[in-house]
Parts: structure tokens; sequence; C-alpha cells
């Protein structure tokens, strides 16, 4: 199974559940964490109820989010020994932590279907680059027209995304890691949240960085962005007579528009000019420059 291919693996929801249970004993048997998990009344779907938690839990093993140790289920040795009165907080982050596990490249690539070998989450981040290297503003919301609009674009025999049923689940995780916000209708490309949630792990001790600097750490840590590894390698399979592909110093609407959105909300300052040579440039509607900058500086008071 693959993250988008989750017809009896759940969404988000049975992950949550299964991590604060987790979280909560610390170390449980794989059977009693799936009945402690379970609802306690059951209606006409218990079946299919109890497959999408068995499911996700396998999928989240795979992962490396959850470990097994013989029969007992753990959470990753990141996390370390959490204390109940820190599950919460965790919970608040785990969307974040999640999306970390699902780059790692163990678990992405192949990003392409080769022979149905691909990564775990190969089709998340596949599908997930090619939307954030889409314009923003007038990409579609009816599966037809996306369909129709990555078969253009692709010039590889797997399609980016293999059918309604992925792109409804696509929507679903990528609001969840923070990379788009709205309902199917209302469906907007928007990775303001999975940028912010970077920003600490990036600047560390520093208060500013050179852009450059920044923006190779962000898609180190997230390489579906800008200059990501399976963001390069989306692109490059890409035709250009029907896709914009963008100068070197020019940023695509999705993260430009996130990092737009954090200047505005003061977690960020993005200083300089747009007419150097180590600046890189802010794109907005209809392919217009917004603004250029040459570093961005951290406030961290200002951050939430």
């Amino acid at each position: 199974m693959t993250l988008l291919n989750n017809t009896n693996d759940g969404l988000h929801s049975e992950l949550i559940v299964l991590f604060r249970a987790i979280a909560f004993f610390n170390s449980i048997t794989y059977e009693d964490l799936l009945n402690f998990c379970l609802p306690k009344i059951m209606g006409e779907n218990d079946d299919a109820v109890k497959i999408r938690l068995r499911g996700s839990l396998n999928n989240w093993i795979k992962l490396g989010l959850f470990k097994r140790n013989d029969d007992n289920v753990e959470l990753n040795d990141r996390f370390g020994k959490i204390k109940k009165s820190d599950i919460d907080s965790y919970t608040n982050e785990l969307s974040n932590i999640a999306l970390e596990f699902v780059c790692l490249p163990k678990n992405a690539i192949p990003i392409w279907d080769e022979a149905n070998n691909q990564g775990p989450s190969g089709d998340f981040v596949r599908a997930a680059s090619w939307l954030l290297a889409q314009d923003i503003y007038t990409f579609p919301t009816k599966w037809e027209d996306v369909e129709s609009m990555a078969a253009r674009q692709s010039m590889m025999q797997s399609p980016i995304i293999q059918n309604d049923f992925r792109w409804g689940n696509l929507r679903f995780w990528m609001r969840y890691f923070g990379l788009a916000t709205g309902e199917s209708s209302s469906f907007k490309i928007d990775p303001t949240s999975a940028i912010k949630s970077q920003l600490k792990s990036i600047f560390g001790t520093n208060k500013e960085l050179p852009a450059k600097d920044f923006l190779i750490s962000l898609s180190n840590k997230l390489p579906i962005l800008d200059f990501g590894e399976y963001r390069k390698e989306v692109e490059k399979n890409l035709n250009d007579s029907v896709w914009r592909r963008l100068n070197s110093n020019e940023l695509s609407q999705s993260i430009s528009f996130g990092l737009r959105r954090l200047e505005l909300k003061g977690a960020i300052q993005l200083r300089g000019k747009s007419d150097t040579g180590s600046s890189y440039r802010l794109i907005g509607s209809g392919h217009r420059q917004w603004a250029g900058f040459e570093s961005v500086v951290w406030d961290k008071k200002n951050e939430s």
C-alpha cells in the first residue's frame, strides 16, 4: 500500500488516535492497541473501521513513525518517553513530524511507479510536488480538469495522480500536512503552515540567514518544495510547452504565497532588493513579480 492508495488504511484521524494511545502507554501490544482505539459502540460499518485502523497502524509502522518491538508497538525513538501532560502538544506537532517521515528517501523513493515498486509515500510526494509547482491562482478543483492538466504536462508513462480516489486522499493529506487549505470546492495550494513548522530548526540560534541558505535548508527538510530533490525530479519530467518553467532566481507561486503570508503575520522579514545577483523573487498572480529578497529574518516572538 502507498499513502494515497489507502482504501483500508484510513486518514489522519486514525493516525492521531493511534499516536495518542501509544504515547499514553509508551509501549502496548499490537492487538491491545487496536482494541483500545476501537469505538466502544460500533455500528453497521464496524468491520470497515477495524480494517482501516489496522491498515493505518501497519502503514505508519512501515513509514517509521511507529515501531514494532516484538509484539509491542512504540513510538519512533526520536520522541523519547513522552510525559502524559505533553501528549496534547505533541499531537499539535504530529502533522509536521509525520510529513518529515513521509519525505524520508527510504519512504519516498522511487517516486514513480516502477513495476509497482514505488516507495510507500512515493505517490504522495510525486503528486504534492506537482501541485506545488502549479499556478495556484488558476489551479482547478474538479478531478476531470486536474487529470487533464496532469496528462498534458507529464512526459512520463505513469500518471502523476492515478485516479479521482487518490485525488481526494491527496487533498486530505495536503491539508493535514499544512500544504493546502479549503474544502473540495475551495481547495487552495498553500504551504504556509508547513514552511512555518520548519523555521525553528532552520534558523536554530541564528536570527538572519542569506536567502539561498534559507531556501536550500527548507528544501532539504521538505523536498517537495522549490529546489527539493523530489520537486526537481517531477519538474524535469514536465513539458515546457504547457507548463511555465521558472528562472533560476524565481520562486514558485506556492512558496511565494507562503513566505508572503508569514511576512505579513510577522513571523519573518524578507530583506533586500530584487535586482542583485544573490536575490530571489516572489511570484504572484499572473506570474507578476511581487518583490525580491536577499535574506530572511526570523522573528520568534511573532511566529505564532
